[in-house]
């Protein structure tokens, strides 16, 4: 129980400093992320609903929450994707020098882009509240849609942070493949406007299902059934074990590659 807990305060104290890191010696310091997203969201407002007059299921006003909400996920995601085939190379005297729990930088990438992505989904909620005066009481289930998500992610930063070691040219493939995922997947545009032909496609997406979940839990929709949520848990929790699997057995290699 002890080790646990001082992997957890390593984990955290590590997550703080990189945190801290990115926004060190900016003007606005931590300030930047709720910035960030309030910015994102204006222009957003501005293209989307005053210039463009974009509708989102004939509502006019709602489209740049609707694309905002399926940004929240993408932008979790994507910077795992973009920055977890670094994470162990990027500290090698943690491989060579001293004893250290590698299988934690990956964890602590996840956590460190969850902190932002709950910045992301605070002004998310603030914003849907100021234009729709209210929401749902699904919303409260938020929180649970992140269980899953945070369990693929940390899939995905192990698989990713060892192959990374491997195949250095990983970082600079997976910008791309996060754009590509994206486009993949209903973040910009409604699912129900996909021809049915390409929809068995979007929906193998693991990013449709966070967003369109979000979705609904905020705007009203049709909320997964509880079988869905189950099985997502289940279904990323065993490939969070496979990652994890395979980072363990690959670091001993790490020493030698760095």
């Amino acid at each position: 129980m002890r080790g646990f807990s001082q992997f957890c305060w390593l984990g955290f104290t590590l997550a703080r400093r990189d945190i801290e890191q990115r926004y060190r010696g900016t003007a606005l310091g931590f300030a930047w992320p709720f910035a960030n997203a309030a910015l994102l969201l204006g222009v957003f407002s501005l293209v989307f609903s005053v210039i463009l007059r974009v509708r989102w299921g004939g509502a006019l006003g709602n489209s740049a929450l609707m694309i905002f909400a399926g940004l929240v996920p993408f932008l979790f995601i994507a910077e795992v994707l973009t920055r977890s085939s670094l994470c162990v190379i990027a500290v090698p005297n943690f491989v060579k020098k001293v004893r250290f729990p590698l299988a934690l930088l990956p964890i602590v990438l996840v956590a460190s882009a969850l902190v932002i992505a709950a910045i992301n989904t605070l002004i998310l909620c603030i914003a849907a509240l100021a234009t729709l005066h209210s929401l749902p009481w699904q919303a409260l289930l938020l929180p649970l849609v992140f269980v899953p998500m945070v369990l693929f992610a940390v899939g995905l930063a192990m698989f990713l942070g060892s192959l990374g070691v491997f195949f250095r040219d990983l970082a600079q493939v997976m910008p791309l493949f996060a754009q590509v995922l994206m486009y993949l997947a209903p973040v910009c545009y409604p699912r129900t406007i996909v021809p049915a032909r390409f929809g068995r496609y979007i929906d193998l997406n693991p990013l449709t299902w966070f967003v369109e979940t979000i979705r609904a839990l905020l705007f009203g929709g049709d909320i997964p059934p509880l079988w869905q949520w189950i099985a997502q848990t289940v279904v990323w929790l065993c490939f969070a074990g496979l990652g994890y699997s395979f980072f363990h057995r690959t670091r001993r290699m790490f020493a030698d590659l760095l």
